[in-house]
C-alpha cells in the first residue's frame, strides 16, 4: 500500500513539474527569453564583424599592398629576442677561485719538464758519443726518444729540436717558464681564457729563450699543463644573464599602430606578429577576439537584465515593450558597428538608445540602456584595430554623460522638438568631454579638431535618428508614448470627432473625466498623459448606440420600453465595443485596457432593481447585470474608473456645495473599495487620498456656486426712477454687468475644462 502511494506521489510530482514547464513555455516570460537570446546573438555577430580582424596572404620578402594596423597590443618576439640575446652576451661570467690548481699545474709542469729533460740529455749523450758524427739523428734514435714520453705527445720535428738543445738553454727555459706560470696562476687564470694566458706566458718568456723552444715545444707543454684557477660559476652566470635578458623591455606594437605600411617588404619579425594576431591565411587562428567579444556581450547583457530587474521588473515579461527595448539596443549597436567602417568612430550616435528608450518607454529604461551601451560600445571600440585607449575612454564617457543628461532633459517633457534639442545637447557634451580629456592627459596623439567635428556630427545624428525612428516605433508597436498620447487627445482625431458630433453629451463628460484623471495621475506616481488619453477614449463604445445613454438623450429614453436585461446588455457592452473600435483605429493597447477596465465588474444596479420588480418573486442573477471587466490592473485604469463614476454622480447632485462634493467623493470611492473593484490595481491608500483631493479641487471649480441674476420687469425703462433701482443703474449697465459676470464664469469653466498637459509629469507606465 505504501509503495503504491509513493508511486502515485511521484507521478503527481512529475505531472506537476511537466505542467509547470509547459505553462512556462507558453508564458510571455519564455517568449521574452527567446527574444533576449536572439538579440544577444545579433549583437555578438555585430561584435565579430568589428572585432575579428581581416586575414592576409603574405610571406617574408613579399610586398604588402595594404597598411596593416595592430588590432590589439602585440609583442615583436623576433626583435625582442635579438635584443635579449645581445644583452645576455654582454654579461661577463661569474667566477669562483679553485683551490690547489697552482700546485697541480706546477707539479704537472715539473713532470713534463722531467720527461723533456730526459730526451734532452739523451741528445747530449748521442752527440758526445759521436763527436765526428753529422748533425742529424737516426730514425732509431728519434723513435727511441719518442718512446721516452709518457704525458706528452711530440712530433718528429719537436723531438729533433729537443735533442739538439743544450743543457743551459733547456734549464733556462724551465726556470723562466715555471716562474712566469707561477706568477700567472697567482694573478688567476680564468676559465675560457687559458689560450690567452698561454700566449701571454709565451710572450713574456719569448725574448729570453730560443725561438725554436718557444715556438715548437713550449706551446705543447703549456697546453698540456695550464689549467684555470678561476672557474665559471654557471648558476650565478645564468642568473645574471637571465636578469640582463629580463631587463630588456619587449618591443610592443600598440593597438592601432602600423605593423606594415603599404609598399613595405615583409620582414620575419613583421610576419611573426601577423601570425600571433591571427592575420595570416594559415592554420593559425587567434580565438582571443572571439572569446573577448563573447565575454563582453554576456557581461554587458547581464548588467542590462539586472538593471531591468531593479528599475522595471515587469518589462521582462512584457513582449511588446521588451521587443522595443531590444530593438533599440540592437539598432544602437548596429549603428556603432557601421560607424567603425567610417573614417572616425566618433560619429557613433551614442545618445540614440537613451533618447529613444526615454521617449518610447520611460526614463528608467533609458538609464538601463545607457549603462549597457556604455559597456558594449567601450568593448567594441577596444576590439577595433584602428582605435586607441583614448578612444575607448572617450566613447565610454560620452555615452554615459550624453545619455544621462538627455534622459534628464526629456524626462516628463518628451515633445519632438525637445528630442531634436537633445541632439544639440549631446554635441555640446561631446565637445566638453573631448576637451576635458585633452586638457587632463595632454594627449598629443589626438587629432582634436577632427575628433570634435565628428563628435558634433554624432550628437546631431542622435537627435535626427531619434526623431525619424520614434514615429515608426509608435506605429509598429502601437506605443502609448507621451507624444502619441498628445496626438490622440487632439479633437481632430477620427474617434474624437465622431464622439463630438454623434454623442456630444458623452464627449463633454469625457473631457471633464480627462481633467479629473490627469489631475489625479499628476498627484501620484502615475502617467498623466495616459490617464488623460484613456479618459478621452474610455466611452467611445457608446458611439454604437449613443441614444441609449442618458447624457445623449434629448427627452426620449428608449430604456423605458426595453427589457431590463437588454438594457443592461447594451450598457455593459459599450466597454467591449469601445475596445474593438480602438483596435480598429490602432489605438495603443494601454488605452484599450482602460476602455475595457474602466467599469471593472460593477453591476448596473438600476436595471437589476428593475428586473427584480418584473421578476414576480423569481430569482434574478446579479452577474447578468455586471460589466464583463476585468478589474483595473493599472493606476491609470483605476483613476479613470473613479473619475468616470464621480463625475457622473456629482453631475446629478442638486446642490453641489464644496462640502457635499467632498463627502460624495469619499462615499463613492469607499463604495468602490467595498465592492472590491480596486483589488487588482496598484493604488495605495495614500494614493487614494491624493486622488480624492485632486478630484475635489477640479469638481469644485466646475460646479462652483453661481450668483442669481435679478429679474428685469417687462416695463423697465431707461427712465425708471432711482426708487425702483436703488443702485441707480440703468438697464444697459445691469445688462453689461450680467454679461461680464457670465463671460467670467464661462472663461473659468472653459479653463477648468481644458486643463493643459503638465510638462513636468513623469513619462512612465
Amino acid at each position: 500500500m505504501s509503495e503504491k502511494t509513493d508511486n502515485k506521489m511521484k507521478k503527481s510530482k512529475s505531472h506537476d513539474v511537466e505542467k509547470t514547464i509547459y505553462a512556462w513555455l507558453k508564458s510571455n516570460g519564455f517568449k521574452c527569453f527567446i527574444m533576449d537570446f536572439f538579440a544577444i546573438a545579433i549583437i555578438l555577430i555585430l561584435f565579430f564583424l568589428v572585432c575579428v580582424p581581416k586575414k592576409y596572404d603574405l610571406k617574408v620578402g613579399s610586398i604588402s599592398h595594404d597598411t596593416i594596423n595592430a588590432p590589439k597590443d602585440v609583442v615583436d618576439e623576433v626583435t625582442t629576442q635579438e635584443r635579449r640575446n645581445a644583452a645576455s652576451s654582454l654579461v661577463e661570467p661569474t667566477y669562483h677561485f679553485q683551490q690547489g690548481v697552482k700546485e697541480e699545474v706546477l707539479s704537472s709542469l715539473d713532470q713534463m719538464f722531467g720527461e723533456l729533460r730526459t730526451i734532452q740529455q739523451y741528445g747530449i749523450t748521442i752527440r758526445e758519443e759521436n763527436d765526428k758524427r753529422p748533425e742529424g739523428f737516426s730514425e732509431d734514435e728519434i723513435a727511441y726518444a719518442i718512446d721516452l714520453l709518457n704525458e706528452l705527445s711530440l712530433n718528429r720535428n719537436q723531438i729533433i729540436t729537443l735533442l739538439r738543445t743544450d743543457t743551459d738553454r733547456f734549464e733556462s727555459m724551465v726556470s723562466n717558464v715555471k716562474t712566469v706560470v707561477e706568477n700567472s696562476l697567482d694573478a688567476t687564470i680564468r676559465e675560457g681564457q687559458v689560450s690567452q694566458s698561454i700566449q701571454t706566458i709565451l710572450q713574456i718568456v719569448g725574448f729570453k729563450l730560443d725561438v725554436s723552444l718557444t715556438q715548437n715545444i713550449l706551446p705543447t707543454v703549456l697546453r698540456a699543463c695550464i689549467q684555470p684557477n678561476m672557474i665559471i660559476d654557471q648558476e650565478a652566470t645564468d642568473e645574471a644573464r637571465k636578469k640582463a635578458m629580463d631587463s630588456v623591455e619587449p618591443v610592443t606594437f600598440l593597438q592601432g599602430q602600423n605593423i606594415i605600411r603599404e609598399g613595405d617588404r615583409i620582414t620575419r619579425s613583421q610576419l611573426e606578429m601577423l601570425k600571433q594576431l591571427g592575420l595570416l591565411n594559415d592554420d593559425h587562428y587567434d580565438y582571443s577576439s572571439y572569446w573577448g567579444s563573447l565575454i563582453a556581450v554576456v557581461l554587458s547583457m547581464t548588467a542590462f537584465f539586472i538593471s531591468l530587474l531593479l528599475l522595471r521588473k515587469n518589462i521582462l515579461s512584457d513582449i511588446r515593450q521588451m521587443a522595443v527595448v531590444l530593438l533599440i539596443l540592437v539598432l544602437s549597436v548596429g549603428f556603432a558597428a557601421l560607424s567603425h567602417l567610417l573614417p572616425s568612430i566618433y560619429i557613433i550616435p551614442v545618445a540614440l538608445g537613451a533618447v529613444l528608450a526615454t521617449v518610447l518607454i520611460g526614463y528608467r529604461i533609458g538609464i538601463s540602456l545607457t549603462v549597457t551601451l556604455a559597456l558594449l560600445l567601450a568593448a567594441m571600440t577596444a576590439g577595433n584595430g584602428k582605435s586607441s585607449y583614448y578612444d575607448v575612454i572617450l566613447i565610454t564617457t560620452m555615452t554615459l554623460s550624453e545619455g544621462i543628461i538627455s534622459i534628464w532633459f526629456l524626462k516628463g517633457r518628451p515633445q519632438r522638438v525637445r528630442v531634436l534639442v537633445s541632439g544639440i545637447i549631446s554635441s555640446i557634451i561631446s565637445v566638453l568631454m573631448i576637451l576635458c580629456l585633452k586638457f587632463i592627459t595632454s594627449a598629443e596623439t589626438l587629432d582634436t579638431l577632427s575628433i570634435l567635428g565628428w563628435a558634433i556630427s554624432g550628437g546631431f545624428l542622435s537627435g535626427i535618428l531619434a526623431i525619424a525612428l520614434q514615429p515608426a516605433f509608435e506605429i509598429i508597436f502601437h506605443l502609448a508614448t507621451p507624444t502619441r498620447l498628445l496626438e490622440l487627445t487632439n479633437p481632430n482625431q477620427p474617434l474624437m470627432k465622431r464622439l463630438m458630433i454623434e454623442a456630444p453629451g458623452t464627449y463633454h463628460h469625457s473631457i471633464i473625466v480627462a481633467n479629473l484623471a490627469e489631475a489625479a495621475a499628476s498627484s501620484i506616481d502615475a502617467n498623466p498623459f495616459l490617464a488623460r488619453a484613456g479618459a478621452y477614449y474610455h466611452d467611445i463604445g457608446k458611439l454604437k448606440r449613443p441614444l441609449y445613454f442618458k447624457e445623449n438623450q434629448m427627452g426620449i429614453n428608449p430604456h423605458e420600453t426595453t427589457d431590463p436585461y437588454v438594457s443592461a446588455a447594451i450598457l455593459t457592452s459599450h466597454t467591449m465595443d469601445g475596445m474593438l473600435m480602438a483596435q480598429k483605429e490602432h489605438i495603443p493597447p494601454e488605452i484599450q485596457r482602460i476602455i475595457l477596465q474602466h467599469h471593472g465588474i460593477t453591476p448596473v444596479m438600476y436595471f437589476y432593481h428593475k428586473a427584480l420588480q418584473n421578476a414576480n418573486g423569481n430569482q434574478v442573477n446579479i452577474n447578468e447585470f455586471r460589466y464583463s471587466g476585468p478589474k483595473p490592473d493599472t493606476k491609470e485604469a483605476a483613476i479613470v474608473m473613479l473619475a468616470d463614476t464621480i463625475e457622473a454622480a456629482v453631475r446629478s447632485m442638486k446642490t453641489p456645495t464644496p462640502k457635499a462634493i467632498d463627502q460624495f467623493i469619499e462615499r463613492l470611492i469607499r463604495g468602490k473599495l467595498e465592492d472590491d473593484q480596486l483589488s487588482d490595481s496598484p493604488l495605495s491608500l495614500r494614493d487614494i487620498d491624493a486622488i480624492c483631493n485632486a478630484f475635489s479641487g477640479i469638481l469644485k471649480g466646475v460646479y462652483h456656486e453661481r450668483i442669481e441674476y435679478p429679474d428685469v420687469p417687462p416695463h423697465f425703462s431707461f427712465g425708471q426712477s432711482s426708487d425702483s433701482n436703488p443702485q441707480g443703474q440703468s438697464v444697459k449697465e445691469i445688462g453689461s454687468e450680467a454679461k461680464q459676470l457670465h463671460q467670467d464664469e464661462s472663461d473659468r469653466h472653459q479653463s477648468n475644462k481644458d486643463i493643459s498637459l503638465q510638462e513636468g509629469s513623469e513619462n512612465e507606465d
